[in-house]
């Protein structure tokens, strides 16, 4: 891979890593050096790895860099805890034009409301739902990503979402209640 070719994959696929780094790790600042060290490694690797698999290759990196950062910072609640507000803000100001002020504020509450109940999630599951869900990748790549079989990875997916909508029901009833309620008109 040369440089040119580098540097259109990097603006190409960032987007696709920060925000994958970002939902794992629901902080920018770390999911800024995630990303960072992904294009750092594909650079010292570039010629070790099939172009056809690039992209699986640095999502796993990605993957990969956020289980480390997490382990390193030992994983405590406080971690987990960081707030939502200034990502929301970021992307109420993105998405204010396209949507109205409402439609953003039941975006958010509902993104809110996800994201806490993603964290509840083992690493695995939780990978397998962002990377399908989040990075619209199929079930043979997250395979790749995560270095497992193509139906363990449809078994996660659909066991996934049964805890995911479980979780939900149990811990913010009033929430889901309100939402199912507005979508349902």
């Amino acid at each position: 891979m040369n440089q040119l070719t580098y540097k259109k994959f990097l603006d190409k696929e960032k987007n696709r890593i920060l925000s994958y780094a970002y939902y794992f790790l629901r902080n920018w600042e770390d999911a800024e050096d995630v990303t960072q060290e992904v294009f750092v490694k594909l650079w010292q690797y570039r010629d070790k790895i099939e172009q056809n698999k690039v992209t699986p290759w640095i999502m796993r990196v990605a993957h990969n860099q956020c289980i480390d950062l997490i382990r390193k910072k030992k994983a405590d609640k406080r971690y987990f805890g960081v707030s939502l507000d200034n990502h929301l803000h970021i992307t109420s100001q993105k998405s204010d034009k396209i949507l109205n002020p409402e439609l953003s504020y039941e975006y958010s509450e509902l993104q809110k409301l996800i994201l806490n109940a993603l964290e509840m999630l083992t690493e695995k599951t939780r990978s397998m739902l962002l990377l399908h869900y989040f990075q619209g990748y199929k079930y043979d790549v997250i395979g790749e990503i995560l270095n497992t079989n193509v139906n363990t990875v449809k078994v996660g997916i659909h066991r996934g979402k049964k805890l995911l909508r479980d979780i939900l029901k149990e811990q913010f009833p009033e929430q889901i209640e309100k939402v199912s309620n507005e979508h349902a008109v």
